[in-house]
């Protein structure tokens, strides 16, 4: 017989009510999160192209919304007092643990490659008149050019004016027809890659130190 509390209902029903609400608001945490990544500072992800970023983030939406699903089950079995129901959701915060752990790796995996990604994509973007826009948008909010500098334009951006640049590396009208002289130094290269390397390793710390508390909680609980 296990042990109650003032209430009346055991111990055991009560820890795993609150660790399933705990379960609960780490599945909505892992989504927000997810989301937040996924339309933060979004024209960079335009730009970039990244599928490795892409599937990260997709595998913690999912698991998010996976977490909220399974910790409702969770509720209804306790609720219901169902072995069949209880197995079924341990059985499935594995899943999501696996889930989550897989979207970590994939964080980790890809740290040491996000400069040679970062550059491979925005050198491609040069070309693709497509992503102009996302260009013009990164160039002027952090004030850059190009990739390293303005040269990166000179050929590709108008290919009858080899010396033109975009205005948006320079900040006003017409101001790429001068070229080199009005435009900004840096390239935006460095910024694109804070913001990627800054997004991995949050969604990699998320995901990973979710997933194991997961795995610590289902060893742990072992709801009778």
């Amino acid at each position: 017989m296990g042990y109650k509390s003032g209430s009346g209902l055991p111990v055991k029903e009560i820890v795993f009510g609150i660790s399933n609400t705990i379960f609960l608001l780490m599945g909505l945490a892992v989504f927000i999160v997810g989301v937040y990544l996924k339309v933060s500072r979004s024209v960079y992800t335009e730009l970039l192209d990244s599928r490795e970023f892409e599937t990260g983030t997709a595998l913690c939406v999912s698991a998010g919304i996976i977490v909220v699903v399974v910790s409702l089950i969770g509720f209804w079995g306790l609720w219901m007092k169902s072995k069949f129901i209880l197995s079924l959701y341990f059985f499935s915060v594995l899943i999501i643990f696996c889930l989550e752990i897989a979207a970590g790796i994939i964080a980790y995996i890809y740290r040491n490659k996000i400069e040679e990604i970062i550059e491979e994509d925005l050198r491609t973007g040069l070309k693709d008149t497509k992503r102009r826009i996302a260009w013009d948008t990164v160039q002027e909010k952090y004030e850059c050019c190009g990739v390293h500098n303005y040269t990166d334009w000179m050929g590709v951006y108008d290919v009858n004016v080899p010396s033109s640049i975009p205005d948006s590396c320079c900040g006003y009208p017409d101001c790429g027809e001068s070229g080199s002289m009005a435009a900004w130094r840096i390239g935006c290269v460095e910024d694109a890659k804070d913001w990627l390397k800054e997004n991995y390793l949050l969604l990699g710390l998320v995901c990973v130190v979710i997933g194991a508390i997961h795995e610590c909680k289902t060893e742990g609980q072992g709801y009778q």
